[in-house]
């Protein structure tokens, strides 16, 4: 296609002064036609394809400048096959490997990388085990790990990321001379006091870095590889090394939010409108069945209108609506209401010291603090159910 698109160039400028050629011309000419080639839909590109496009794109005396940004487009890999291992993989450590940090593990692994895992449940690591994975039992264990670079976690609250670094078999309690890995990314919900502590513990232990980067998308977006993570890195250098760990591989998108703790206060907010969308979604949905309303019409109507939102469209509480999601499935393996309760009340804390009102959130928080302990085990789609009395779709309880 680009030798025909130059052929109609030069059948046109015959019977011309070579030397009064337009440079410029055929500049764009060629830039033209290398966007044509660039810009070629995935669906055509061979899953195993790798582009050396810096190569190509150096091979050519008519390159523009401002065409050079286009290489970072041809270098990228695209997803390997299953059981194959990338070139460019590199050894890195994940810890905790729950509802969440399950399939993001197993996602490190089918992209090819080489994972060594930690978590305390001997079952789920012989499942990483079979899959090609190292496993250990303690964070001292994998930060002796040898060739380990990077160190991925995904843990309940702010006191296990604690543990899991200061604790007396924490990764912090390794010698500087065995410490393998020196660059750590919490995917953790935890408040950005946590990752603000944990940056000048590791700094003062020489050249360690830590990163908060928690994510949004819940359990689905975790088995998809389609989470957004919120970056707080003290640098866009640091902030590039996050994103080429995480993306495309475990994630969809990576986003700078600021420096360290950013990541951390950008998820509170982000919590906050969840917590609180999910409360008005189960209000209306209970409000709508209980005036006699179809639930799965209901959706359908506030999926086309001004009512639409994540949980509606995406994690609808009201079971039989919709599959896949945790109240498909009696509100199991989700986001669990007390990681909500902890999410809401870590906002309630950042606004009281930031002298900021947050009415709905403190609103939303009580009601999810009235379900029952058992229940908080669930889902936090569960309030639908629990609080307001909602029934299933098909009318079952």
């Amino acid at each position: 296609r680009l030798r025909r698109l130059l052929g109609k160039k030069e059948k046109h400028r015959q019977g011309t002064d070579p030397g009064q050629e337009d440079e410029r011309t055929r500049t764009k000419a060629m830039n033209n036609a290398l966007r044509r080639l660039i810009f070629v839909p995935s669906s055509f590109v061979p899953r195993t394809a790798t582009f050396n496009g810096e190569a190509c794109l150096k091979s050519s005396a008519w390159l523009s400048r401002p065409m050079a940004s286009s290489a970072s487009f041809f270098s990228r890999s695209y997803s390997l096959q299953a059981g194959e291992r990338s070139s460019s993989s590199q050894r890195i450590g994940f810890v905790g490997v729950g509802a969440m940090g399950r399939p993001m593990c197993q996602n490190l692994l089918k992209s090819g990388q080489d994972v060594v895992v930690c978590d305390t449940n001997e079952e789920v690591l012989k499942e990483f085990q079979s899959m090609g994975a190292e496993v250990v039992t303690s964070p001292a264990a994998l930060a002796r790990s040898a060739g380990v670079e990077t160190v991925i976690s995904m843990l309940p609250s702010a006191a296990h990321v604690e543990r899991v670094f200061g604790g007396e078999d924490g990764i912090l309690s390794v010698g500087a001379g065995e410490l393998q890995p020196k660059f750590f990314i919490d995917c953790s919900s935890t408040g950005p006091q946590c990752s603000l502590n944990m940056q000048q513990q590791l700094g003062q232990s020489g050249d360690l870095t830590f990163v908060d980067a928690p994510v949004s998308g819940g359990v689905p977006g975790a088995e998809a590889a389609t989470l957004t993570f919120m970056v707080g890195a003290p640098s866009e250098e640091i902030f590039e090394r996050v994103q080429a760990v995480l993306v495309p591989t475990v994630g969809k998108q990576a986003v700078h939010c600021g420096t360290t703790g950013a990541g951390q206060s950008t998820k509170l907010c982000n919590n906050l409108v969840l917590g609180i969308t999910m409360a008005g979604v189960s209000e209306a949905m209970a409000l709508g069945q209980k005036l006699g309303l179809d639930p799965e019409n209901l959706s359908r109507v506030f999926n086309s209108s001004s009512a639409q939102c994540w949980s509606t469209s995406l994690y609808n509480p009201c079971p039989g609506v919709m599959p896949g999601v945790p109240s498909s499935r009696d509100y199991e393996n989700g986001f669990l209401t007390e990681l909500m309760i902890k999410d809401l009340t870590s906002a309630q804390q950042a606004a009281e010291g930031a002298k900021a009102d947050i009415f709905l959130g403190k609103l939303a928080n009580d009601l999810y603090q009235k379900m029952q302990s058992d229940h908080q085990r669930k889902d936090f789609s569960a309030i639908y159910r629990f609080i307001y009395g909602g029934k299933a779709c098909s009318g079952d309880n």
